[in-house]
């Protein structure tokens, strides 16, 4: 491409007058950069290594010294905006879809799309990594994202999956956290996933008509129990009445302070904002609080397990 139109392109203001007229790829992971390649710099640390490795082009939305006239310097006014121009640009010759999903089925995807899904992208809703992920992006690939803005400004035809209700049979709840069901001649036992989740598994085979490994279902951490003892030690799974969930993302929350609310009838629901709160602050909170079913908002289930391990160890050598 030349620097011309790649200046264009992104709406860049090309600041010297280099002495190279074209660039062969754009990254902005600096471990890809090679010799004739456009860089996207955040911060001159990176432009110095991107010199170094050869780039033709540093593309920037910060002042910086020119430390190498021969090479293009593109200045933006809207970083993000000349991202997702260039990937756009690039990605016309392409012949992929994009397809809108929503966050339940774009997790349960992550866990289980394996080896045979070569054609399968999963974009993360960070720009920066998505764009390396695109730049290698093959005919008749399947894009899925969370981020309809996003999936928008790189692509002008996105499909929305829509969420379907499957015709399930034999419907059983053993707990919250574990459901037995039919669908299609199949029987699902003991599945470790909510019932209000259990569209969205098979809207999966429903699309990729793959074999489930059930067993990953252990790293899906959306509506993943932690049980707690009267202390607030962590246990075994089942070992006590007492559990505690969590969720960082606003609309999953949502969704399960409502299941949780109309399934649950065996004893106290709490729930806890954490946002903006410190960590010696939630762990107090877990401590004062009465409850058998615990929600925290705004917080990775990990990092309530980081939080609930460190104070009790401090807890206990205390005593």
């Amino acid at each position: 491409m030349r620097i011309s139109a790649l200046t264009d392109i992104v709406n860049g203001e090309l600041l010297n007058s280099p002495s190279i007229s074209f660039i062969t790829q754009v990254h902005t992971n600096i471990k890809k950069v090679n010799e004739g390649d456009a860089f996207f710099a955040q911060n001159l640390e990176d432009i110095k290594i991107a010199l170094k490795k050869g780039a033709f082009a540093i593309i920037c939305n910060f002042e910086t010294e020119i430390l190498d006239d021969e090479i293009a310097w593109i200045y933006l006014y809207n970083f993000n905006k000349g991202l997702t121009n260039i990937l756009r640009y690039n990605l016309l010759e392409f012949k992929s879809k994009f397809i809108k999903t929503n966050k339940i089925f774009f997790n349960l995807l992550d866990i289980f799309k394996n080896k045979e899904l070569t054609n399968v992208i999963l974009l993360t809703n960070d720009l920066y990594e998505d764009f390396e992920l695109l730049n290698n992006l093959e005919n008749d690939t399947l894009v899925f994202g969370t981020n309809l803005i996003f999936l928008n400004a790189v692509s002008g035809d996105v499909l929305i999956l829509e969420n379907e209700q499957f015709d399930i049979k034999n419907l059983t709840s053993h707990s919250l956290f574990e459901t037995s069901f039919s669908y299609k001649d199949k029987f699902f036992d003991k599945i470790k996933l909510p019932t209000v989740y259990i569209n969205d598994l098979l809207q999966q085979l429903e699309l990729f008509n793959y074999q489930l490994d059930f067993k990953k279902l252990n790293n899906f951490n959306l509506f993943k129990p932690i049980f707690v003892n009267k202390i607030r030690e962590i246990v075994p799974y089942g070992q006590t009445n007492r559990f505690i969930l969590a969720s960082q993302d606003e609309d999953i929350a949502h969704i399960e302070i409502q299941y949780l609310r109309k399934y649950y009838r065996y004893g106290e629901i709490q729930i806890l904002e954490t946002a903006g709160k410190s960590d010696d602050d939630i762990y107090q909170k877990i401590k004062d609080v009465n409850f058998n079913a615990l929600y925290c908002k705004s917080i990775s289930i990990d990092k309530i397990i980081e939080i609930l391990e460190k104070n009790y160890t401090i807890d206990a050598l205390i005593i």
